[in-house]
């Protein structure tokens, strides 16, 4: 799959990233660059920024995020950041139609590929990355599909390679059956740029394609998460 074509497809036309030059003097000064995205049914927002956050301030940046509505996230960001006197610039704001097929087969990459790099193009060259997704389309007159998603990759500024933690599910149903399927997953790297698979569980989904889901609930507890049971917990309300 060609990934840049795969990036603009999924989110419509973006503002390209800075240079690897001036993202390297950046991070020399330690200055790092931040980016959220949130793909709801239809549309994707995305908000990036550069700075210098202190350690758990991205936890609390998201906590702040958790009671506005998807569109409103971008405002909810800038205000946390105004507020707080954390100094930030280069604050880019988006909201792209998403492209349903695209946002789907992102999901299959992120749930079932070995290697990271085979999405690295897409992500961008953010030192810290956040994406949540809460999708569903009907692609028939009684089937629908979707998928969640809660991602979480970081750049340290003292090591060389990325840290992935990912979770998610895809799944279908059948409105004339009642039948749901679905294909869930909790995965993070090791070494080398590969990523393993913590839990795994296919056929009845863990997570209910219809109903109240909080996926970033999921996303801040991210790092520690091992088990659909808790995933069950936190998200499913």
């Amino acid at each position: 799959m060609n990934q840049k074509n795969f990036k603009s497809n999924i989110t419509g036309t973006q503002k390209e990233d800075a240079p690897k030059s001036i993202i390297q003097q950046d991070r020399d000064k330690g200055l790092l660059s931040y980016k959220f995205e949130i793909m709801d049914d239809d549309n994707i927002y995305s908000i990036s920024f550069r700075g210098k956050l202190a350690d758990g301030e991205t936890k609390k940046i998201l906590e702040a995020t958790q009671n506005c509505l998807y569109e409103k996230i971008a405002d909810c960001i800038q205000t946390y950041l105004k507020q707080h006197n954390i100094a930030y610039s280069y604050f880019i704001s988006n909201k792209m139609p998403l492209n349903h097929t695209k946002a789907m087969e992102l999901a299959e990459l992120l749930l079932n590929s070995d290697n990271c790099s085979s999405f690295d193009s897409y992500f961008g060259n953010a030192d810290t990355y956040y994406l949540i997704a809460d999708h569903q389309k009907w692609v028939a007159e009684n089937c629908c599909q979707g998928c969640y998603f809660a991602v979480k990759i970081a750049h340290p500024i003292d090591k060389g390679l990325y840290q992935y933690h990912i979770i998610g599910q895809t799944f279908n149903y059948d409105e004339t059956t009642g039948d749901e399927s679905g294909y869930f997953a909790i995965r993070t790297n090791r070494d080398y740029g590969y990523l393993d698979n913590i839990a795994l569980s296919s056929g009845e989904p863990v997570l209910p394609p219809f109903g109240c889901v909080d996926i970033m609930s999921v996303l801040l507890s991210i790092d520690n998460i091992q088990t659909a049971e808790q995933i069950i917990e936190i998200a499913v309300k």
